[in-house]
């Protein structure tokens, strides 16, 4: 079954985006069984990645071998067939720990189609964050997907289990961009997997 992984692109523990991973984490049954697709869910902070130190390139180190956590990231990342990073705004720009983790990435992102999702506590939903992001992942040979997923005024919406609050405003709203980021992402991963591009020339 095709794989599609949500990426949490902070390490704080108390994040905001948690809360909004979280919610897709406890609706994945029906978000998979919709859409025919395997949810993986990954935390950037998790994998504990080091600095980038490589004295070669990636993209290229043909003789490459990293250490297993960081051989896991890659190998998590390479199994995907498309992407949603969840990614707040820091200064205007996105937290260094995602772009760490970027930082190690070659090829195994390339050709797959990726959504950005920004959050913020304010009604702006991160949006610069996200922006910022969006020339990275094209470096890495993804595609992104237009447009950017914001989502505001999380702490309004969604407690930290990832549910939504008994008053919440935007809870149908939200609900239903969810629901059709997910959908949305299973659709183009499986055009590009299934019509994967092949130069004549």
């Amino acid at each position: 079954m095709m794989q599609i992984n949500l990426v949490l692109g902070s390490s704080r523990e108390k994040s905001l985006g948690r809360r909004v991973f979280n919610y897709l984490k406890n609706h994945r049954h029906d978000f998979e069984q919709q859409n025919a697709v395997h949810l993986n869910f990954l935390a950037v902070g998790d994998y504990q990645l080091p600095f980038f130190y490589e004295d070669v390139a990636p993209m290229n180190n043909q003789d490459r071998h990293l250490p297993a956590q960081q051989q896991a990231w890659l190998g998590d990342m390479e199994q995907a067939s498309g992407y949603i990073f969840i990614t707040p705004e820091y200064n205007h720009s996105f937290p260094a720990v995602l772009k760490n983790g970027l930082d190690y990435l070659a090829f195994q992102t390339a050709k797959k189609p990726a959504l950005i999702m920004s959050y913020s506590d304010n009604a702006r939903a991160g949006q610069f964050g996200g922006v910022d992001l969006t020339p990275v992942l094209t470096r890495l040979g993804m595609t992104v997907l237009p447009p950017l997923v914001g989502i505001g005024n999380v702490q309004k919406n969604f407690n930290e289990a990832g549910e939504f609050l008994v008053n919440a405003p935007s809870k149908d709203f939200y609900h239903r961009k969810l629901q059709q980021t997910v959908e949305k992402i299973a659709f183009y991963s499986r055009l590009f997997a299934d019509n994967p591009f092949t130069p004549q020339s």
